[in-house]
């Protein structure tokens, strides 16, 4: 096990910056994940911490001692692909043993690692197969179990699960997370979907064009989001986004006014950019009108969908009188057009609703967070949200 700094690290290539003054400390132990959209920076920052990319600038220390100029083999960390990388002409034995042949060690304890390896792995059965006659999932766990008898400092996975299909994936992400809670080795992972993000990890990076924008837990990211990216991208579905303004001590939005405290008056006020404001899915409730104290709205069903514990109501909203929504282009959000607006609602399973029903939804103050439109950072509001 491992703690990995890294200060000020910088990658690029020729003119285009990839990985930008990435600067913070995985500690020992720590299942790491690196997240964000495709061309963000985050493989390319794991193979500059493992050693298959030069630093461009600053540091990488693991243990406190600088690797920049250490080569991959010097390091002791392990690697695991997005791609299997098994040999297919050996059997799964040999596939594990051979990073351990390589290194020159007694066929003694070669088979003592690989035994140790299968047995975690459950690919004891499965050892004098060869890889063809192997599921995708068992291949991935070949892969894993080539890591694991090298008893490395770190394991670095870049989108493993990529490859596999969906129920696959699930099952691999849940034994990734044994796997890691069992051997309590410093993990770095690499991934695009946020939910592998939020399930895995114990603290996560996001990343936008090669910077890093916010570190956190899970729960820090999904709750409490420094800005109009991390806020969309962390969360399925996704925050639901639309153009705000301050009049008078409230804020209005296109379907009515939030009546805030007082004292979020000058924050808002001091801002010289329109607003937006977010608020997820769940925080969009069927309510009595009457009996609800907060803002509400009636809404048309377009689409629904029932997914058992969970049912998303997709509505459509106008815009008039608000300046069009701009949102960071790399963020996959339903917007709808320029004169309305999509918006979800997750509601749980209890209502029976159908395209074309009319809700009516509430919205709390509480749950309404700020952001300026023109840098994305997210505006801190007196409403109990930190």
């Amino acid at each position: 096990m491992s703690e990995i700094e890294l200060r000020n690290v910088t990658k690029r290539f020729g003119g285009t910056t990839a990985v930008s003054n990435a600067s913070f400390t995985i500690d020992d132990g720590e299942f790491f994940i690196l997240v964000g959209p495709s061309g963000c920076g985050k493989s390319t920052l794991l193979n500059m911490i493992v050693g298959l990319e030069e630093v461009s600038e600053g540091e990488i220390r693991v243990d406190g001692r600088r690797v920049n100029d250490l080569d991959p083999k010097d390091r002791n960390m392990a690697m695991v692909f997005q791609s299997y990388a098994i040999y297919p002409h050996m059997s799964v034995r040999e596939n594990i043993a051979f990073p351990l042949k390589l290194a020159k060690l007694s066929r003694e304890e070669v088979d003592r690692r690989v035994g140790k390896a299968a047995e975690i792995l459950e690919l004891e059965e499965y050892l004098d197969r060869k890889p063809r006659a192997l599921s995708g999932g068992q291949r991935q766990r070949v892969a894993m179990g080539r890591a694991i008898v090298r008893e490395p400092k770190a394991f670095l996975l870049d989108e493993p699960l990529s490859n596999l299909d969906a129920k696959l994936r699930v099952q691999m992400r849940t034994e990734i997370a044994r796997l890691q809670n069992r051997l309590g080795t410093t993990t770095i992972y690499v991934t695009h979907d946020q939910t592998e993000a939020m399930t895995l990890g114990d603290r996560i990076a996001v990343l936008r064009k090669g910077e890093v924008l916010q570190i956190g837990t899970p729960r820090e990211l999904y709750e409490q989001p420094h800005n109009l990216f991390v806020a969309g991208f962390i969360g399925s579905p996704a925050m639901n986004f639309v153009p705000a303004r301050w009049s008078g001590g409230q804020l209005e939005l296109p379907f009515g006014a939030l009546e805030m405290p007082t004292d979020s008056a000058n924050a808002v006020q001091a801002m010289e950019h329109p607003l937006i404001a977010g608020f997820r899915p769940e925080h969009l409730q069927a309510i009595d009108a009457q009996a609800h104290t907060g803002l509400h709205l009636e809404a048309r069903a377009e689409v629904v969908e029932w997914l058992g514990a969970d049912l998303f109501v997709y509505f459509d909203i106008k815009l008039e009188g608000f300046e069009t929504l701009t949102l960071p282009e790399d963020l996959e959000i339903q917007t709808g057009h320029a004169s309305r607006h999509t918006l979800v609602a997750r509601l749980g399973p209890g209502p029976a609703v159908k395209e074309g029903d009319t809700l009516r939804l509430g919205l709390e103050p509480r749950d309404v967070q700020v952001f300026d439109a023109g840098t994305g950072n997210k505006i801190t509001l007196s409403t109990g949200d930190e």
